[in-house]
Formats: structure tokens, C-alpha cells, sequence
């Protein structure tokens, strides 16, 4: 399927879908906004898929909003396009692996934020200008991207609006690996079907306990995950698990 510069396909049980307008460096427009949305649902709908691959073109990850559209976006609405979009990624159960390439810029950076495992090119580049551009950020990055890099990085990064590189990312947990720029997509294609061979259930009762877990005490954790088990464990069909 391709809408408005997102294509998005099953391959087995992965559900790849891609950012590509290169003349823009992928920069998302409304219309793109709403295709993503659109992409990502589907697949929250589709038992057939297991996990998510997405990705941007060999040279651009995604330049974030298209910013001469900032005036016509602009005030967003409860089911305009880059909410949707937001709300897509947030509620997501499928596991999510991102390939990047180049440049990941605003959004294209923090929608990174909702990925569970991050490969990027030796030449990316990640950015967060929201401060130069006299806005705030989104995507939930003010809440999430402390928790994965830490808070005085977090900061740095928001307010400075400086240039990260793929070395300094990896080294503060912001991206899983990093490898070669011709083999991203390969490196992050295996991973994806490395977590879509497993009980998709399970991974996905994992994911969300993860996310309620960010803001929980412990003890309201393990309740959590007692619920999980006790509704899981009974219905599991048991098979002998090689020990590591």
C-alpha cells in the first residue's frame, strides 16, 4: 500500500512501513501525518502482524514537520492528523524496530522514542530543534526521553537543539546498534524477524507492561504483572525451553 509518500507492506509477519519523499528529506506534510496514522493502525489491527519495521529512504530518516505547513497544521484538533499520528505510535501493541539512516529530525527523532529497538548508520545524525524554533516538543519526548538517556542529557538535547551523533546516541541508550550505513535496513530486518518469531501475546502484554510500568511504584508493578500471569500462564500450551 502506498498513500501520500508512506508505503507500507506485510512481509511474512513484519509489517514495514516507509517515509519517502525525498525532495523534502522525508518531512512530514498533514497528509503524510494521517497516511502514517493510518499505517500504523492497520497494523495494530492485523493479527497477521507481528512486528513493525519502519524505516525512512538510504539517505533521510525523516526531516519531522514539514514546516510550511506549520501554519495550516496548526492548531491541532482531537483527530487532526499529527495527533492521530502521536496516538498511533502511543498505542501501538505491535513491537517496534526503526531503521535510520541520515538525518532524524525533530519528530523524526522523538516518534524514535516509541521504537523497542533502534538501528542506525554510522553517518546519522539526530536532532531535536524545537527550542530554535521557538516551540516545545512532542510525541511525549519531555516524559520519555529522559527515562531512556537521562535527565541532564535529555535536557541538553531539548534545549540545545544541537546535533547528536550515532556514537554519542548509542553510548546514552538513545539507539540500540549501530552499523555499517549500507547494512541498516538488513541489521534492523533481522531483529524484527527475530521478535516476530515469538508468542506475539506475550510480547505485546510485555510492551504495555513496560509503558505502565514507566510511571508506577514497584509494588504496583509486580501487581501488574501478576494479573498477566495469572490470566497467561493457565492458557500457555508448555514445551520444553532450552535453558541459555
Amino acid at each position: 500500500m502506498t498513500t501520500a509518500n508512506i508505503t507500507s507492506q506485510l512481509d511474512g509477519q513484519i509489517w514495514s512501513i516507509g517515509i519517502d519523499r525525498r525532495a523534502k528529506r522525508n518531512a512530514l506534510n498533514g497528509t503524510m501525518f494521517d497516511a502514517l496514522a493510518n499505517a500504523l493502525l492497520l497494523a495494530q489491527g492485523d493479527v497477521r502482524v507481528h512486528c513493525i519495521l519502519l524505516h525512512g529512504t538510504r539517505d533521510c530518516f525523516c526531516a519531522g514537520h514539514d514546516t510550511a505547513e506549520f501554519g495550516s497544521l496548526w492548531p491541532q484538533s482531537a483527530d487532526g492528523a499529527v495527533t492521530r499520528c502521536i496516538h498511533a505510535f502511543v498505542a501501538q501493541p505491535k513491537p517496534l524496530v526503526a531503521a535510520v539512516n541520515g538525518a532524524a529530525v525533530g519528530f523524526g527523532a522523538t516518534m524514535l522514542l516509541h521504537a523497542d529497538w533502534v538501528v542506525a548508520g554510522e553517518s546519522a545524525m539526530f536532532r531535536f530543534p524545537f527550542a530554535d524554533l521557538g516551540i516545545v516538543p512532542e510525541a511525549g519526548a519531555t516524559a520519555l526521553l529522559a527515562r531512556r538517556v537521562g535527565d541532564l542529557v535529555a535536557r541538553d538535547w531539548l534545549m540545545s537543539g544541537r546535533p547528536v551523533t550515532a556514537e554519542e546516541a548509542l553510548a546514552r541508550g538513545f539507539v540500540s546498534r549501530v552499523v555499517a550505513d549500507a547494512d541498516v535496513r538488513a541489521a534492523a530486518g533481522e531483529y524484527a524477524t527475530y521478535l516476530a518469531s515469538k508468542p506475539p501475546s506475550a510480547l505485546q502484554a510485555t510492551r504495555r507492561l513496560l509503558r505502565e510500568g514507566a510511571t508506577l511504584a514497584a509494588a504496583q508493578a509486580v501487581d501488574h504483572e501478576l494479573a498477566y500471569l495469572n490470566a497467561y500462564i493457565p492458557a500457555v500450551r508448555w514445551r520444553s525451553i532450552p535453558h541459555a
